[in-house]
């Protein structure tokens, strides 16, 4: 089992995504220095995405520089998608940052905090899975590839020429800037920009999610909790007024909850469902892409994406699952505890719980789409019938 999980291991690596960004969600106190270097690379990164995703949008409204050419569509069409989705993460999250703020600090209130009570909820078990980990580290290693292989391969063509070929200067995008990038002051802060750019929609895209899939599993724990004192209690008709008040307490805890919920689809709801179709056409010109490359070191690395950036959204689908799977998991506890040795004020008190616990929690915006397993098929399914359509139109 080993040690417990505490509540700021549950938000550490949501939080960092967004610190490193410079950018902290709950103004942790630090030095003056340190706050001032955060802001200045906040401001960068910031300055770097608008200037970045301005540019790129600019030239895809100039088509001409596209035209004729399918495997530059679908570059700066991933691209594109990926930069579109990581913008509204940013913008929902930066409207909702202070909600977000709020919830998690009463989840943290609701915490257990003691040992004994730690044990009874079975903290490891909802905190992120190694495979979850593992593919958060796997899509942060294949970016870093993917942000640094070009200056790599441009300094060792250029080496192999021993000076006498000219300097390649690739870039991590394609995107034409204002400047002359192909000089090497203009390369210097093309790439700086490119960095920084990346890493912004990087960590916004993962971060956005890791705040999800933790404020998610929380709310789950303690379904799970209620789902596991209510099915190991046993009332009696001898103890009328304490079975009463212990329904009463666990109704008050599940309503609690169900307010946090709402909380949750405010927040993530909206976000999640326009990033069902932003991720469909992003693997779609992914797969177009990897295909037309062939199998070069630019096909294989953006395999290696589009695997990693499927699994990212297999992660959230599941987390929303595991929330619909568990808050359906009292309804279960309340048939399978002894409820008919109960008095019958504690039978129709029963039938509240059994209401509210009946109908699943689900992450969704306004109902239109349900974060789940059966979403995460569907986005597969969008992907490839896209695919297909386009590949087959191209080929004509």
């Amino acid at each position: 089992m080993g040690k417990p999980r505490s509540y700021d291991d549950y938000t550490y690596m949501a939080s960092m995504m967004f610190k490193t960004l410079g950018y902290d969600l709950f103004d942790s106190p630090r030095p003056r220095w340190q706050n001032l270097l955060l802001t200045s690379y906040f401001v960068l990164c910031l300055v770097s995405n608008s200037y970045g995703a301005f540019m790129l949008t600019l030239r895809i409204i100039q088509w001409e520089s596209l035209a004729g050419s399918p495997s530059k569509i679908m570059r700066q069409g991933l691209h594109f998608f990926y930069m579109f989705s990581a913008q509204l993460k940013f913008v929902t999250f930066m409207i909702y940052r202070k909600r977000l703020r709020l919830l998690s600090d009463k989840l943290k209130d609701l915490y257990p905090h003691d040992e004994e009570r730690q044990k009874k909820y079975d903290l490891n078990r909802f905190y992120l899975s190694r495979t979850t980990r593992n593919v958060l580290y796997f899509y942060y290693f294949v970016m870093i590839v993917m942000a640094l292989g070009p200056l790599i391969q441009s300094c060792i063509m250029y080496m192999i020429g021993f000076g006498n070929a000219e300097f390649p200067y690739k870039r991590i995008f394609p995107t034409r800037f204002s400047f002359d990038s192909e000089k090497p002051l203009g390369y210097v802060v093309a790439y700086i920009i490119d960095l920084t750019y990346s890493q912004f929609i990087v960590n916004v895209s993962l971060g956005a999610d890791l705040w999800m899939m933790c404020i998610s599993s929380q709310i789950s724990m303690h379904f799970a909790y209620l789902a596991k004192v209510l099915s190991s209690y046993c009332p009696s008709r001898e103890s009328e007024k304490q079975d009463c008040c212990f329904l009463a307490s666990l109704v008050k805890r599940h309503q609690l909850l169900l307010s946090y919920h709402k909380d949750v689809n405010i927040v993530f709801g909206l976000l999640l469902a326009s990033n069902l179709f932003t991720t469909a056409s992003l693997l779609c010109c992914m797969a177009y892409y990897t295909v037309s490359q062939g199998f070069n070191m630019e096909g294989i690395s953006y395999m290696m994406l589009f695997v990693s950036v499927a699994a990212q959204f297999y992660m959230v689908s599941s987390h929303g699952q595991m929330l619909i799977d568990w808050s359906t998991n009292i309804a279960d506890a309340v048939y399978e505890h002894r409820w008919y040795e109960g008095t019958l004020r504690y039978k129709k008190d029963m039938l509240i719980l059994m209401t509210q616990a009946q109908r699943p929690v689900e992450i969704s915006a306004r109902g239109i789409i349900i974060i789940s397993l059966d979403t995460f098929k569907i986005l597969m399914t969008i992907t490839y019938r896209f695919f297909a359509v386009l590949r087959q139109t191209v080929e004509k």
